[in-house]
């Protein structure tokens, strides 16, 4: 769907000296996980990677979050034991995102105003 939006299933952790976001396959499995752990992450997580927004709430510019930040945060950097944590303690949240806008053909050279 070019243009269009998608569901976003999130889950959002505001720490001490940074904001984190992870996307979980939908806000079912993640609060069905809450009660049963027995659930696999793999189930749950839908990108198996953690994001920063740099104290810009869950609406900021997400960055992966790099292992020393996990690090000062968490007292890990293992991804497994932070994605745990935030899915404990983090906030599940649900909405939509628009799909990137670009370029589709780049030989078209620039296309602002001459």
């Amino acid at each position: 769907m070019v243009g269009g939006t998608t569901r976003q299933s999130k889950v959002f952790y505001q720490g001490q000296t940074e904001d984190f976001v992870i996307f979980v396959a939908d806000i079912v499995t993640a609060q069905k996980w809450k009660t049963y752990h027995s659930i696999p992450l793999e189930q749950v997580m839908d990108v198996w990677k953690i994001y920063s927004s740099h104290q810009h709430g869950p609406q900021g510019m997400h960055n992966e979050a790099s292992k020393a930040t996990l690090e000062h945060e968490f007292g890990t950097s293992n991804d497994r034991e932070v994605i745990f944590h935030i899915l404990e303690k983090g906030e599940l949240q649900e909405g939509t995102a628009s799909e990137r806008q670009a370029v589709r053909n780049e030989s078209q050279g620039s296309r602002g105003i001459h």
